[in-house]
């Protein structure tokens, strides 16, 4: 659909509509509680600065033994991994009504022995900076904020052509840079906020991040899984050794073979503190970032339903990769 634009402030209009939203998600998430109400849980675990919520979604009974984290969206213009995420989780819960299998397992063994905690749009304001611009946010020191680091940063109009880009969130800090992983000795390039890549005055700092870090604090999660766009990659070290490495290193294997993403070690190469990392160096979490997609983010509607077939089963070879490392001990 179509914003309406007649609300202009400074001649500047809120951007055509693009993508899986945050309303998306709010009407989505409603419509779950109601056809799978006995099989997911939905909760609010924080308020954006902007006044939005981090929503976690919740299939599992509550005193399950084991637990997997995965969410998406953490990046404002990688809205794609929302869908999917959203997608995912509706696939699943059907074949829990459904009474299906999976590998000789019940989708009912899978609901009684792991809780997954699904967050599907971790970083709210952004994918709405990405999608709608500034304007669409609901503060007015927000946006302030965001078109003063778009003045800075030289953006010049069309001016969707430059938020849409947008990876921060609505404080000009990249949340995936915001983790206590190398932190400190991370240089960001900008040092100030921006569309991407500042690491923020501190680490954990962002709303976002915390939310993140205290659920897996309180929670301890067998895996986690970030989804990120795009490269059809998988990211899976970052220097860890021994039995963590060896496990970490399966689980992408696992992955890897039923997506078709490549397995990348070389983290050397790639920004540090991201949650991935953190979950990995300070939680001791077999953890994979999952980068869907080939082309550039935000990624084209186009590209979505051979995402959707590649990560069809990933819920399911994420339970299997705890029931089977259990079962080989």
């Amino acid at each position: 659909m179509d914003i309406n634009a007649r609300n202009v402030r400074e001649n500047r209009q809120i951007l055509q509509f693009s993508g899986y939203s945050y309303q998306d998600l709010k009407n989505d998430l409603h419509i779950y509680s109601r056809i799978f109400e006995k099989i997911v849980q939905i909760t609010t675990l924080a308020r954006t600065i902007d006044g939005r919520e981090i929503f976690q979604a919740r299939i599992g009974k509550p005193d399950a033994r084991h637990k997997i984290l995965i969410f998406a969206g953490i990046h404002g213009r990688e809205y794609m991994t929302c869908q999917l995420l959203m997608d995912l989780t509706a696939s699943f819960a059907r074949a829990i009504l459904e009474k299906q299998t999976y590998r000789g397992y019940s989708y009912q063994t899978f609901f009684d022995t792991c809780s997954l905690f699904l967050l599907p749009m971790v970083n709210p304001d952004g994918v709405t900076i990405s999608q709608m611009g500034p304007d669409a946010l609901n503060k007015e020191e927000n946006r302030r904020r965001v078109w003063e680091i778009a003045r800075r940063e030289g953006a010049r109009m069309p001016w969707k052509q430059y938020f849409k880009y947008w990876k921060s969130n609505a404080e000009g800090i990249d949340v995936n840079r915001n983790f206590d992983a190398l932190w400190e000795s991370y240089y960001d390039g900008v040092q100030k906020p921006a569309s991407e890549h500042y690491k923020g005055p501190s680490a954990g700092c962002t709303l976002e991040a915390d939310t993140l870090i205290q659920l897996t604090l309180k929670e301890k999660f067998d895996r986690t899984i970030s989804y990120h766009s795009s490269g059809a990659v998988i990211y899976w070290s970052f220097g860890q050794r021994g039995e963590l490495a060896k496990k970490t290193q399966s689980f992408a294997k696992r992955i890897s073979d039923i997506t078709g993403y490549t397995p990348d070690d070389n983290y050397e190469e790639l920004d540090p503190a991201g949650y991935k990392d953190w979950a990995l160096l300070k939680q001791n979490i077999p953890s994979l970032t999952i980068e869907i997609g080939r082309a550039e983010s935000p990624l084209p509607p186009s590209a979505y339903k051979k995402i959707r077939k590649e990560n069809q089963f990933v819920f399911e070879e994420s339970i299997l990769d705890i029931l089977v490392s259990i079962h080989s001990r």
